[in-house]
């Protein structure tokens, strides 16, 4: 099959390409972009068309196949409008402990990537399928776009996330808009350990993980074609982090930038709780109470027939507060009272979350 124009053109390379519109680097950085963060530009837009433009404008986005997944990748599809304006430049809540990320880092990661070395040759071979794999994929915005960079015709572009509700919300926010992408194959999203990659699409000429990592691993820099890419954010919580591009040479020499300070949640190894496994939890758990206080409730009945066997008479409140067994079992009930109120409420707050995550 033949490539579609302003497709993005394979690495061959065994230099670094540059960042953005720069062929050189300075700290791992491009000049331009080292002089738009320094000057905190204003990247907010009322449009993706205007979010697009002013990332341009600010020069953080400067490879044409770039600016146009960008463009036609709306945000407003992989945002839920209740956490505030779709366009500003800012992080905003998905659900399942996880963020999208700001419009400046998706460009800037994506420019590592895709944007082109001045000293590249163009007549270089390029392999018949262009494999991309999106680590951490949340949202599914970074794979859309990678997907939309590399093409329909010739990419193949996988998402992948240990939380199994983050893979069905790429796969729908996906649906919106570019469905045709993932009935063509040229994007698909799966639950997978992103420490592990996934070896048996590989190997990728572009990987980008959107967590960060103590070390890179080492499957992912195997799973790295010759002359193929990986961007990742590599140290610890609390601790100066660095985005790194990691670029393995045709003779598979692996050359590794930090390009720029970051901060990135750590990736995780167990999956979190999904929202319909955590309410089943809660509900389960008002279940358990409610058996729990009927065990308690039948155990102060039998001590209050026991008194009125030996006594002759029902026992009163001061009766059994001067008891040590029936006050025992009056405060275990009271408590268990308390916590089932709290666990009811945990509960209905639960299928709420899972309620709304459904619908968004």
């Amino acid at each position: 099959r033949r490539w579609r124009a302003g497709a993005v053109r394979w690495f061959s390379s065994e230099s670094p390409p540059a960042l953005a519109s720069q062929s050189t680097l300075q700290g791992g950085m491009s000049n331009d972009l080292l002089i738009s963060l320094s000057m905190n530009h204003n990247n907010d837009g009322e449009t993706q068309a205007e979010l697009v433009e002013n990332l341009v404008k600010n020069s953080l986005l400067a490879t044409p196949a770039v600016i146009e997944a960008m463009r036609v990748a709306d945000r407003k599809d992989f945002v839920r409008a209740s956490e505030g304006p779709l366009y500003h430049d800012k992080p905003r809540n998905i659900g399942c402990q996880a963020t999208i990320t700001s419009p400046h880092m998706h460009a800037v990661a994506l420019e590592a990537l895709f944007s082109e070395n001045p000293g590249m040759t163009s007549d270089s071979k390029s392999p018949d399928v262009l494999r991309g794999l999106d680590i951490g994929c949340g949202s599914g915005y970074v794979a859309v776009c990678m997907a939309r960079v590399l093409g329909e015709e010739r990419g193949r572009v996988i998402g992948i996330d240990h939380a199994k509700d983050l893979v069905r919300l790429s796969r729908e926010n996906a649906l919106k808009s570019h469905k045709f992408l993932l009935d063509s194959g040229a994007l698909a999203f799966y639950e997978g350990d992103g420490f592990l990659g996934m070896e048996e699409e590989g190997p990728f000429h572009f990987i980008h993980v959107g967590a960060a990592v103590p070390d890179i691993p080492g499957d992912l820099i195997e799973q790295l074609a010759p002359g193929g890419r990986l961007i990742i954010p590599v140290g610890e919580p609390g601790t100066e982090q660095k985005l790194t591009r990691v670029t393995k040479s045709p003779d598979n020499e692996v050359i590794t930038e930090e390009m720029m300070t970051v901060v990135f949640s750590l990736m995780e190894k167990e999956p979190p709780v999904s929202a319909e496994e955590d309410v089943l939890q809660r509900v389960a758990n008002v279940e358990a109470l409610y058996a729990e206080i009927q065990g308690v409730s039948e155990d102060i009945k039998t001590w209050q027939e026991a008194f009125k066997t030996t006594q002759g008479r029902k026992p009163s409140a001061a009766d059994m507060g001067m008891d040590e067994a029936a006050r025992t079992l009056l405060e275990r009930f009271k408590g268990l009272q308390a916590e089932l109120k709290m666990a009811k409420a945990g509960a209905a707050r639960a299928k709420r979350a899972e309620d709304k995550g459904n619908l968004s």
